[in-house]
């Protein structure tokens, strides 16, 4: 199970690579894509119903961890 979630991460890496390539190529506002992003990522974690709490927490940790950098 652990080695096949790892692989789901190496794979949603590449292709977030791209997609954060493509819309830097295009121009698109860094706002916009990473607004975007994140409407994608909790929506996601709603419908594996996740609950709101754990989505919020792991959100604040997001923003910890950009703020540190």
């Amino acid at each position: 199970m652990e080695d096949s979630l790892n692989d789901d991460f190496e794979k949603a890496d590449r292709i977030l690579s791209e997609a954060l390539q493509t819309f830097q190529k295009e121009k698109v506002s860094q706002y916009v894509w990473g607004m975007a992003l994140v409407e994608i990522g909790v929506s996601a974690l709603v419908r594996v119903d996740e609950d709101e709490k754990s989505i919020v927490k792991t959100v604040q940790q997001f923003v910890k961890a950009a703020a540190r950098k």
